[in-house]
């Protein structure tokens, strides 16, 4: 069972949504629908996310999610500030259409808003661009943002994929040595 007591000031989310691959090859014979990882329904990502206690929520979300995560958030408190949009600078083609080369991060906060940085006050624009390097890993600028914008804050990143320094971490992705399922998890603190 996911229980934390512990206040963070800032959380940091990528759900595995219930999402499945699309624009299956021919070339690719082996390849199925299936993710890599296995994925959660919209009432079990707000429930992990109702076991984390923050002051700021950032939320990544795809369009096929987007109204539904921000109503996520808002049920638990949190208000919209903004969706910052990553723009990958490549992209799938759904249907072979147009390329989908953007996610949203939605900036999420509780009364009163906490303040950022006085020094990055307006220094920064909510487009993200930086190119998408493998599937679900977020880019690097987003947690160089939030650093900046929240450098002494508590931060907890959940389904984690990765450590960052000076972050609190859970996930099932980190290392052979940390998998842990929908009902065994652990939280990993990374304060070097």
């Amino acid at each position: 069972m996911l229980e934390t007591n512990k206040k963070y000031q800032i959380i940091y989310a990528d759900p595995p949504y219930p999402q499945r691959k699309g624009g299956l090859r021919k070339v690719r014979p082996n390849q199925d629908r299936k993710l890599d990882y296995p994925t959660l329904n919209l009432e079990e990502i707000k429930d992990i996310l109702s076991k984390f206690q923050g002051d700021v929520l950032f939320l990544w979300t795809i369009d096929k999610f987007l109204f539904e995560s921000q109503k996520i958030g808002e049920e638990l408190g949190y208000k919209l500030h903004d969706r910052i949009i990553w723009d990958k600078e490549n992209g799938t083609a759904p249907a072979f259409t147009i390329r989908f080369s953007k996610e949203y991060l939605l900036w999420m906060y509780k009364k009163p808003m906490l303040k950022v940085a006085q020094e990055v006050r307006g220094k920064f624009t909510d487009v993200i661009r930086e190119k998408a390097t493998k599937h679900s890993k977020k880019p690097i600028k987003a947690y160089e943002l939030i650093e900046a914008l929240y450098p002494t804050q508590s931060k907890i990143e959940l389904f984690a994929r990765n450590k960052r320094k000076r972050w609190d971490s859970w996930g099932n992705e980190f290392s052979t040595d940390c998998k842990n399922t929908k009902s065994e998890v652990s939280l990993l603190s990374s304060h070097d």
